[in-house]
């Protein structure tokens, strides 16, 4: 995990799949995350969203 994901530990997700999930977006608060996960409810209402914290994908 890059030092500025760190920073930012809460993350606003898409999920495409079951096994495949997308950062739309990182926050540093929750609060943050739950405003952010508000809005694209209200501008995608069929879209799966949802806030994750600390997601670490790792690149090999």
């Amino acid at each position: 995990m890059a030092y500025q994901e760190r920073l930012k530990p809460w993350a606003v997700i898409n999920s495409v799949s079951p096994s495949e999930r997308v950062v739309i977006s990182r926050h540093r608060s929750r609060v943050d995350a739950e405003e952010y996960l508000r809005l694209l409810r209200e501008q995608k209402p069929t879209s799966k969203h949802e806030i994750v914290f600390g997601l670490v994908e790792e690149k090999v």
